[in-house]
């Protein structure tokens, strides 16, 4: 073999010519061969010998060096001790060695006769075959035409012969013979599925008019539920496994609706769990099924062998039979049978497994990173495990853990099971205590997922994404891209139009901006998305395919724990492409966070916003991208989410850039109105108190940034209880808008609304009713019937005709109004609560007392489950509740609401506000109606 190779093709050109015409040559093979660790069969010899150019029949030696060499080798084989065992053999005399030759003389005598005696009948079973095959022929003419001819009888005991023939053939006729024979008689029944004592050894019992369809079906006759099937090559179930039995039933209904659901794919990211679910289906069913044949299908190349070998293993073929023939003898075996299951792990190339289906009743397995399976297999999605699962998986690792902190680290894990494994093994070898693994996952996230055993995982969760990287980088540079600016976004879906956007303005950049966008840089192969836009899209499906990200319906999306090992590979290049991923999210700003249209767009920004860390950047652009993040949480009703937000972006900013920063001031404007929306009113004065006068010594009385101060600082002194006050400011703010802006502006609009409302707060009712019916009209012309804007105008409006006793006027504003903030906002925002209360309070004015009770006491216990018991507008409900009730006659019920009301109010408003006087004055009229 060697004086052959000494001019042959290179190792990996010989496997491809090989795959080329049907054979098998992997280079892993030949190198071992080679090097002298593996013997090779004849077969995977001639393909050898002739692919390296040489003609077989020319160099005759090849084949009797190998049948010399093969006893030897079988000899050494049978004679080899056992790993660890004391060798048994002892050292041989001459006179033994001599002898030995010599049996290995007689055995090479013995092979070479047996070999010419086997050659002789086979040829000899051929000829009687096709002397069988022409007589059947005959036969079955002769049987043909008297069917024809109207003789059954006779007809019939010709076929009768024919099957004659064919059973006495399969008791010792050649293969040949049996095949014709069976054909012309008519019976396609194999040879007898079973015997007394169970299945033909070696062969899949042939297919039963329907194959097995119950999920749920008992075992096998015969078979003891969880036994294993003669034919099985899985390796030992995971004694850890635990939960997926959602995925494992859905997966056996599947399987078991018969052809059409008989080939499946399991798909889902690297360290889900695939291949885990797979072992334990193949375990937990193994009874249902005679064969189960377990691939790794990761190398296409490598998929023939293990194929062939089971055609091998099924006696279907001889050993060192060319793949080509074993694979179609035994794709031919199972077409014909049911009760098998093949399993391909780990593929990632469609093709490379779509040729080795067989087809059939039988079922097939895919575990598989990639997507496209559509067209040949029914596709599972494999997610993250359910919470629960975590956490008794980590405590089947771990059983000290208490739920609390296994919860804790599932949390941080994003249940992905093998980051669960590896870390239930780094805390049960290190005893670390789960804060202090925490904080390692904080701040050294590769060196952690390297550590710890992985269970029955093959690797640990750092190394197979360093893995799938490496094999990244090399095959789509355009993929390790998007992957790593993905990174440092949020664990969410990343839309891909945004990344198109960031790659053509990568492009245009001056070569002197330098970055990781600059040639060398770990960004980039981005710019090839400005001339190639197709490129990005095979960049995101190459990294889908090695198990970096997941696909979404317009995106992709990476899991935390690949981000975090992705980040740590950066080193000193992170910062930068930080940098460009807050770009990406500038590029994508919503626009208006006032606008509905926007919010849609805002809620998949502002998850990627808060992960690329807005506190810590001085970006203008990224800076006025946060701030409005923040006004559209309060505007959609998180005012929770909003100040966490304000609150990180004013103390930072305030260190980096002082207190009279434009940025600086935005900020404190969006943290003090969501601590007005959260009822903290004393907490929103203090900074409208301390950002004014900065606002105007630094930018100016009429600079936007300040009248929008101006306009949060008179709403906040209305609720505080300050009317006179709120109406002055409020005044003033609103001719500066309209000065400046005009009377139809946004801003101008929200001033009048508001200052209309302070009117209606100092009783001025006629007043607030003209200002607010000009000022909706206005809403209406500008941004539209159903903007929350003019929804809460018509509010105010509505509340003002109930106070001038115009009820039949203001029922039908309510209603109108009420619907809308329904179908535009849902049940529990803000601004439908705020409209049934109104509504409450006009059905009240009206004695229609049955639906106001309804209403009101629906409204209350959203706004307590919303808001809180102690928000300032869920203790505006109880009031108006606790009025509505009284004028039912429900004194008691009334009076036990109000006076919990009354005690709140005073401690949230204080005592001398002026709606807790009014709660005082009610709660005494409802107490002398007790005659208390």
């Amino acid at each position: 073999m060697l004086r052959i190779r000494a001019d042959s093709p290179s190792y990996r050109d010989l496997e491809k010519q090989a795959l080329q015409i049907g054979r098998s040559l992997p280079r892993t093979t030949l190198g071992e061969v080679l090097s002298g660790r593996r013997f090779p069969s004849k077969a995977f010899l001639l393909a050898f010998v002739e692919l390296c150019g040489v003609d077989p029949a020319a160099e005759p030696t090849w084949e009797s060096a190998w049948n010399r060499l093969a006893v030897r080798y079988k000899a050494d084989v049978r004679a080899e001790p056992r790993p660890g065992a004391e060798d048994p053999r002892p050292d041989l005399s001459r006179q033994e060695l001599r002898a030995t030759r010599q049996r290995v003389r007689e055995l090479e005598e013995e092979v070479a006769e047996l070999h010419a005696a086997s050659t002789a009948r086979t040829e000899a079973s051929r000829r009687a075959g096709e002397a069988v095959g022409r007589a059947v022929e005959a036969w079955t003419a002769v049987a043909d035409e008297l069917d024809r001819r109207g003789e059954r009888a006779l007809a019939a005991r010709a076929r009768t012969a024919l099957a004659e023939l064919a059973e006495a053939e399969s008791a010792g006729a050649g293969a040949g013979v049996r095949t014709a024979a069976a054909a012309g008689a008519g019976a396609s029944a194999p040879p007898p599925e079973r015997t007394a004592a169970g299945p033909v050894p070696g062969l899949v019992p042939p297919a039963r008019s329907a194959p097995e369809a119950d999920p749920d079906a008992a075992p096998l006759p015969g078979r003891v539920s969880g036994s294993l099937p003669a034919v099985w090559n899985v390796e030992p179930r995971n004694p850890e496994f635990t939960g997926r039995d959602t995925v494992l039933a859905d997966l056996r209904r599947r399987l078991g609706t018969g052809s059409t659901g008989g080939v499946q794919a399991l798909r889902g990211v690297g360290g889900v769990g695939k291949t885990q679910i797979a072992i334990e289906y193949a375990c937990r069913f193994a009874s249902h099924y005679d064969v189960v044949w377990w691939i790794a299908a990761e190398d296409p190349a490598l998929i023939g062998e293990q194929v062939a070998a089971l055609a091998v293993e099924l006696a279907l073929a001889e050993p060192g039979t060319d793949t080509a023939t074993a694979v179609a003898v035994l794709k031919a075996h199972l077409r014909g049978r049911n009760r098998w299951l093949l399993v391909f792990d780990n593929a990632d190339d469609r093709a490379g497994v779509a040729k080795w289906l067989p087809g059939g009743p039988g079922h097939v397995l895919i575990t598989s990173r990639a997507g496209g399976w559509e067209r040949i297999a029914a596709t599972v999605p494999v997610d993250v495990m359910e919470r629960d699962e975590s956490v008794a998986l980590l405590r089947t690792r771990r059983p000290e853990l208490s739920p609390e902190d296994a919860d804790l680290l599932a949390s941080a894990l994003a249940d992905l099971p093998l980051a669960l494994a590896q870390a239930g093994g780094f805390l049960a070898e290190t005893a670390t205590r789960v804060g202090d693994y925490l904080a390692l996952l904080d701040t050294h996230a590769t060196a952690v997922l390297t550590e710890g055993s992985t269970g029955d995982y093959r690797k640990p969760l750092a190394g197979a994404i360093d893995l799938s990287a490496t094999r990244l980088a090399r095959l789509d540079p355009l993929g390790l891209a998007v992957v790593r600016l993905c990174a440092f976004l949020a664990p969410e879906s990343v839309p891909v139009h945004w990344l198109l956007a960031f790659g053509r303005s990568t492009a245009a950049r001056a070569p002197q901006d330098h970055g990781p966008h600059t040639p060398g840089g770990p960004l980039a192969a981005l710019a090839l998305a400005d001339t190639d836009p197709v490129a990005l899209h095979r960049g995101v499906g190459s990294a889908v395919r090695l198990g970096l990200a997941t696909s979404t319906h317009d995106g992709v999306r990476l899991h935390r724990l690949v981000q975090a090992v992705i980040r740590d590979q950066l080193g000193a290049d992170a910062a930068d492409v930080r940098r460009h991923a807050r770009t990406v999210l500038v590029q994508a700003a919503p626009g208006d966070p006032e606008d509905p249209a926007t919010w849609a767009t805002w809620a998949r920004v502002v998850p990627h916003l808060l992960a690329v860390d807005p506190g810590g950047a001085d970006s203008p652009e990224l800076r006025d991208l946060a701030c409005d993040a923040a006004w559209y949480l309060t505007e959609r009703g998180d005012s929770e989410a909003s100040a966490r937000l304000a609150v990180d972006l004013h103390t930072r900013w305030t260190a980096a850039s002082g207190p009279d920063d434009r940025h600086v001031l935005w900020a404190g404007r969006c943290l003090a109105r969501a601590h007005r929306e959260q009822g903290r009113y004393e907490a929103a004065h203090l900074l409208y108190e301390a950002s004014m006068p900065r606002s105007r010594r630094a930018l100016g009385e009429d600079d936007p940034q300040t009248l929008r101060l101006a306009h949060g600082h008179a709403i906040n002194l209305r609720l505080r209880g300050r009317y006179e006050e709120s109406q002055r400011l409020q005044e003033d703010t609103l001719a500066r808008y309209r000065r400046l802006l005009g009377h139809d502006h946004p801003h101008a609009l929200h001033s009048a609304n508001h200052l209309a409302a302070d009117l209606s707060a100092l009783g001025r009712y006629e007043e607030a009713r003209e200002l607010h019916e000009e000022t909706l009209a206005r809403y209406r012309r500008v941004l539209g019937d159903d903007h929350p804007d003019t929804l809460r105008s018509a509010n105010h409006l509505a509340a003002d005709l109930s106070a001038l006793g115009r009820y039949e006027e203001a029922r039908e504003l309510h209603e109108e109004t009420l619907a809308r903030c329904r179908r535009a906002f849902g049940e529990d925002s803000p601004h439908t609560l705020r409209a049934a209360d109104s509504y409450g309070t006009t059905l009240r004015r009206l004695g229609r007392l049955d639906e106001a009770h309804r209403l009101q006491r629906e409204t209350l216990a959203r706004y307590r489950r919303v808001l809180g018991d102690d928000h300032p507008q869920t203790l505006r409900t109880a009031h108006n509740f606790s009025e509505t009730l009284l004028a039912r006659g429900e004194t008691d019920e009334a009076h036990r609401l109000q006076a919990d009301a009354l005690e709140a109010v005073r401690r949230v408003l204080g005592a001398d506000h002026p709606e807790t006087l009014h709660a005082a004055r009610h709660l005494a009229l409802i107490r002398s109606g007790l005659g208390r």
